[in-house]
């Protein structure tokens, strides 16, 4: 039996994620998730049950959640749950749920524009090059090339292969 630490949420942003740069230089990102889950009460009229959910996020990941994400983002997470224990200035115990992400998906808006603006900051963040003319172009010229007619007929190639066989 294969036993795991494995959540699957699919939910909007409650608020603007917080990052902070840790001690270590590493990025950590936090956000509330609100989860929906729809039923039907006694008188059969439909509910909406919604839950909360703490989600943290370090590294990369959390960077780009810190990019891309603002309050109400749609967003799918993949992670693992981690439960944090703590004694407050009243001496009572807490314990915490948080989601650690591991995986996302984007939800909502069109990939499209999403697309479009990723290539955007893409071409504003960074500039490019003009390419050197590659000298293997005469190279080519020089040599032929490849040939502009196949070699052999495909009659040929299966009659070769069915002779490797036998």
């Amino acid at each position: 039996m294969n036993v795991r630490n494995h959540i699957h949420l699919t939910g909007n942003l409650g608020a603007d994620p917080k990052t902070v740069i840790l001690k270590t230089g590493k990025t950590a990102t936090e956000f509330s998730l609100a989860t929906n889950e729809y039923y039907r009460n006694a008188q059969g009229e439909r509910q909406t049950r919604t839950e909360w959910h703490r989600v943290k996020a370090y590294g990369k990941l959390a960077e780009v959640f810190d990019k891309h994400l603002k309050c109400g983002s749609p967003i799918s997470i993949v992670g693992s749950m981690r439960y944090r224990k703590w004694v407050d200035k009243f001496e009572q115990t807490r314990i915490a749920a948080e989601v650690i992400a591991e995986e996302f998906t984007f939800l909502g808006g069109s990939r499209r524009n999403r697309t479009e603006e990723m290539i955007e900051n893409a071409h504003q963040e960074m500039m490019v090059a003009e390419p050197e003319d590659k000298k293997t172009s005469s190279r080519r010229k020089k040599s032929g090339g490849r040939p502009k007619k196949p070699t052999a007929d495909i009659g040929e190639v299966i009659e070769a292969v069915e002779a490797l066989e036998a």
